[in-house]
């Protein structure tokens, strides 16, 4: 029997030169374009129907939470079903086709439902039951159709952008879809406040334009990244294994027969625990998000008095909390920690709901609703990333269905009792409190596992997370290239030495690795900082040294500090460069390296400033690269450490390297 022919073809990682940045990558813009412009229309079209609901049809002079869960709810709802068949859809469909069909259809049932409603509610030919079964239903099938674009949008952009730039082109679409949002809460509220019928058409002209702006892109063939080496590429994005099998077997990939398809999804995550966990906190997510969105209508309006109309005013200017949230994640272009960017922003979130729930006055509210939104924001990203980065393509449209409805019944679990609960504005705030008290303990829970997953000690892995947020932030720092530092054993570091800053750069490079620096004993002396500086060093047992250069003690301690396998730091040239110039080195590093017999990694600290002063190099601005070079061995040369000319040779050879280092950076800086 002729076996078949497998084709060649290898999977390889995409390089990033292959891809243009954001800022010209086309296809990226348009999906980013389109994205923001579904969020205005999204936005406008809740302040619609809320209205519609609550003030033409059932006449009320207020927006009670009952009635703002039951919108939601027809808006949730539909996900639950239409999940997994958009989900393989958007693995079997070209996922430009099916956010241009989406979007039209969205756009002609406004059109044509909103004016019927409209139509039927000012003239009365229509009874109020009839107008109500019209309202949920239109809306259910919108939700239907949108929950397609939806699943499409998330599958398709790990496709559009190199995986290191993911985080950042999430943000940037958090970002620019919460600004739209943002926009359309306030324009909504004051054209609905204005005339209900043209923020109908405005909604609907809306999804006319991203639907626009998708039919020009031209999205490239999905990467085979993420599938066994020499597994033939589907132009659809599925392994070609799997489609054969189905052939094979007979089954049909006809839309009728597709709902059996989701199994691949559901499997997928059974064998891999960590998308099954980042679901589960999306989940967590939204039904955070659906506690405070359906209370918040009861808050503002009974309890501080407000008209109605000012509910879409107050979150848009809530959004701007996201939208600070995405800015400052975008920063991040080599990502952040995992206990940073979930737990810990799910802490404060935690906390910032808990204030509002206290604020006494509607401004108070509005700041602690904002300061939420922000840690909020920074919480979704990250998790949408991480989700993202580890679905491969074949089955991430599956995943991502599973995961949408995954966060609908996160949604629905809290919005069904609030639909249902008679008299439940009585109960809102107490609602608040707890769900504020629930997302800090979870994320506490969080930062413990994080934490004590991580090599360090506890207190030092703890103060290093916050200052590498200050390094990463305020000092641009990033790392180039990857970490030399041997992942157990004795090591020295030998760095340039240009800032007092220096260290703190060196211990955010070495994640796994806690670093004994020999510190200058003069420092413990300075003034203000003097007990700081002497209780940072005992923390993570920083080695005194007197910068004379014969402190044979000091010698002694960081040899024996080798001998037990600590990773020792020295800055070989004994004291600071105002001018950047390399200087000739002491020879107390080569002296370590042959008593100690440890290897030698030389590292390059570019981009710091001058040195002036203390608040200077901590305050000013910065753009640093750390550079690692291959660890040196000098053990042929340990039986001579007592020789001079041998101390000198081994550092100046270590010197040598740092400069070659310094070569690298300076050219990488010039060609930037």
């Amino acid at each position: 029997m002729t076996q078949p022919q497998v084709s060649s073809e290898l999977t390889v990682a995409p390089l990033l030169q292959d891809f243009p940045s954001l800022g010209k990558n086309r296809n990226f813009i348009l999906l980013w374009l389109s994205y923001v412009v579904s969020a205005l229309a999204d936005r406008v079209h809740w302040l619609v129907m809320l209205q519609l609901l609550c003030i033409v049809l059932l006449r009320q002079h207020h927006i009670g939470s009952q009635q703002t869960a039951q919108l939601n709810l027809a808006m949730f709802l539909p996900f639950l079903a239409v999940a997994p068949l958009a989900g393989i859809l958007s693995d079997r469909w070209p996922r430009r086709s099916i956010m241009i069909t989406a979007d039209l259809v969205r756009a002609g049932l406004v059109f044509l439902a909103r004016t019927v409603l409209l139509a039927g509610a000012a003239g009365h030919w229509l009874p109020l039951t009839t107008l109500l079964i019209l309202l949920f239903g239109s809306e259910i099938i919108l939700s239907s159709v949108g929950e397609f674009f939806y699943v499409a949008r998330a599958a398709i952009l790990p496709n559009l952008v190199h995986p290191r730039q993911l985080l950042q082109a999430n943000a940037m679409i958090t970002t620019a879809g919460t600004i739209f949002s943002l926009l359309g809460f306030i324009a909504g509220g004051v054209l609905v406040a204005w005339r209900l019928d043209y923020a109908l058409y405005v909604d609907g002209a809306a999804f006319l334009l991203s639907a626009g702006g998708l039919a020009l892109m031209r999205p490239p063939r999905p990467l085979t990244a993420g599938k066994p080496l020499g597994e033939p590429a589907s132009p659809l994005g599925e392994p070609a294994v799997e489609k054969a099998a189905a052939t094979a077997e007979g089954r049909s990939t006809s839309p009728g027969k597709l709902w059996r398809d989701i199994g691949p999804g559901v499997a997928y995550l059974r064998r891999h625990k960590r998308p099954f966990q980042v679901i589960g906190l999306e989940m967590v997510f939204f039904t955070i998000s659906s506690v405070v969105f359906n209370s918040l209508p009861s808050i503002l309006t009974q309890r501080f008095h407000l008209p109605p109309q000012d509910f879409g005013i107050f979150m848009g200017l809530a959004g701007a909390g996201m939208v600070a949230g995405a800015a400052a994640i975008s920063q991040a272009r080599q990502g952040i920690p995992k206990e940073l960017g979930i737990a810990w922003s799910t802490v404060l979130m935690g906390g910032s709901l808990l204030l509002a729930s206290w604020a006494s006055h509607w401004e108070m509210l509005l700041a602690y609703l904002v300061s939420g939104a922000f840690f909020g924001a920074i919480m979704f990203s990250s998790v949408d990333t991480l989700l993202q980065r580890v679905v491969p393509d074949y089955v991430r449209g599956r995943v991502m269905a599973v995961r949408d409805m995954a966060t609908t019944l996160g949604l629905v679990m809290m919005t069904v009792p609030l639909a249902m609960w008679p008299n439940v504005d009585a109960y809102v705030h107490d609602l608040v409190v707890a769900t504020a008290y629930g997302t800090a303990a979870l994320g506490a829970v969080l930062v413990v596992l994080y934490m004590r997953r991580q090599p360090l000690p506890l207190r030092q892995a703890f103060l290093l997370r916050l200052i590498s947020m200050y390094i990463r932030f305020w000092h641009r720092w990033r790392l180039a290239g990857a970490c030399r530092i041997p992942a157990t054993g004795a090591a020295i570091v030998a760095a340039n030495h240009t800032s007092t800053l220096d260290p703190l750069l060196l211990l955010l490079a070495s994640r796994r690795r806690l670093i004994r620096f020999m510190v200058d004993r003069a420092s413990y002396r300075l003034p203000a900082i003097g007990p700081l500086v002497a209780w940072s060093c005992r923390l993570d047992g920083a080695i005194p040294v007197d910068r004379s250069g014969h402190d044979p003690v000091a010698v002694l301690a960081a040899v024996q500090a080798l001998r037990e396998g600590s990773v020792v730091g020295i800055f070989p040239e004994g004291a600071l460069s105002v001018d950047h110039v390399l200087r000739a080195p002491e020879l107390g590093v080569a002296m370590l390296a042959l008593l100690s017999g440890a290897p030698v990694v030389p590292v390059y600290i570019h981009g710091t400033r001058r040195h002036r002063s203390l608040a200077d190099d901590y305050f000013r601005r910065a753009n640093v690269r750390v550079y690692f070079g291959a660890p040196l061995r000098f053990d042929e040369w340990r039986s001579r450490h007592r020789e001079r000319e041998v101390l000198q040779h081994v550092a100046e050879t270590i010197m040598q390297a740092i400069m070659n280092l310094k070569r690298r950076a300076e050219d990488g800086a010039h060609a930037r």
